[in-house]
């Protein structure tokens, strides 16, 4: 049974209803004034406290709240967490704070266990930064959740919040295997988007792990040029976002929450190595590297990668075939003559490459094995 319910906040309770709470507006409640007080006074306790007297199907608790009671009563879900993802604004903060408190002391909800997160740069002051890195890290919150508790845990409650946000929320269930839940305003019940037998080609990661973990790794806008890559493959284009910088004329790359959620769920649906098994003794040997010149650090890093990882039998450096397109520390699976190779690559003052050799070579493997590698080595 689902239990753990994530649920994006909107600005309903505060802009939306409290804001203009009046006696005209009040739907006749006795304890309006109070309700107007604690707000006024920023006394986020005694809000919380307040709004536990009303009908928590009143419009005044706002989105968040009506729904949460619906699905609750609903009872198809036996929801016992609550973890809030609440905007990076003033308000955002405020709320959450009034959320956590109005389901932590609310018997008639006897849920175990509330809290809420900031979604850094999700805010409606910067249309770019919230492009650029608040869905993002919006998709990074829910996968961080749901690899703690597990996705056979979750359900989405995607009503609270910016549309764009609600989107992405509702694309994750979907990806994830994750139901998701919406009520608008005007209905009368809530709408549930179950799981559908969608997924991303996985194999795409083992052609671009190293690429996509790079740029999400790195917290700026980058030129096609640092990127090094095909800017016309709908393959990688699907996975940026782009911006036009208009001050030096040049379109700028990021990863889109599209590509996060393509590494997320590749991540919580494989999170375990398919095949590999340590090596036997007698299959471990020790890294080669050719008479070349290696940049700084290259060899140590190369024995370290070995010594740490069981399943690689060993490593051997590569020649330095476009050596430019070398960005930093990543694994990628090549594909040379018919033959699919997992590869490294380290960077300092220049880059090189390495081959590694696992005691399985399936593609499943590799691929798992590109991700994975990445990850360790480069979050």
């Amino acid at each position: 049974m689902r239990n753990h319910l994530i649920c994006t906040v909107g600005t309903s309770l505060f802009k939306g209803n409290l804001e203009n709470f009046n006696e005209k507006t009040q739907e006749k409640l006795d304890n309006w004034q109070k309700i107007k007080e604690a707000y006024t006074t920023k006394n986020w306790d005694q809000l919380a406290k307040e709004l536990r007297k009303v009908n928590p199907t009143s419009r005044i608790c706002g989105a968040e709240i009506n729904t949460i009671h619906d699905l609750i009563k609903a009872k198809k879900y036996n929801i016992d967490h609550i973890h809030f993802l609440v905007s990076d604004t003033e308000y955002g903060k405020n709320t959450g704070q009034v959320l956590k408190n109005y389901f932590t002391t609310n018997n008639n909800f006897k849920i175990k266990e509330v809290d809420y997160e900031f979604i850094e740069k999700l805010q409606d002051q910067d249309p770019k930064e919230f492009k650029i890195y608040g869905l993002r890290n919006l998709v990074r919150a829910i996968g961080k959740y749901t690899q703690r508790v597990g996705m056979e845990q979750v359900v989405i409650d995607a009503t609270g919040g910016y549309k764009a946000q609600i989107a992405i929320a509702v694309v994750i269930g979907q990806v994830l295997n994750i139901p998701v839940v919406y009520k608008h305003e005007l209905f009368s019940e809530i709408i549930e988007f179950p799981p559908l037998p969608v997924n991303f080609d996985y194999d795409l990661i083992g052609t671009y792990s190293g690429l996509l973990h790079y740029i999400d790794n790195k917290n700026e806008l980058l030129t096609s040029k640092e990127l090094q890559i095909d800017t016309d493959d709908e393959k990688i284009r699907v996975f940026l976002e782009e911006v036009f910088d208009a001050s030096t004329q040049q379109t700028l790359y990021a990863l889109s929450p599209l590509g996060e959620l393509f590494l997320l769920g590749y991540q919580l649906r494989h999170p375990k190595a398919p095949n590999l098994r340590d090596a036997k003794p007698e299959e471990r040997e020790r890294p080669s590297f050719r008479d070349d010149h290696y940049p700084t650090g290259f060899k140590d890093f190369v024995n370290k990668v070995w010594k740490e990882t069981p399943w690689i039998k060993t490593i051997r450096s590569r020649d330095y075939d476009k050596q430019k397109s070398i960005k930093g520390i990543g694994f990628n699976v090549w594909q040379i003559d018919e033959k699919l190779h997992l590869v490294g690559t380290y960077k300092q003052e220049f880059g090189a490459r390495f081959e590694l050799f696992l005691t399985d070579e399936s593609q499943e493997s590799l691929i798992w094995a590109a991700d994975y590698l990445t990850r360790k080595y480069t979050d």
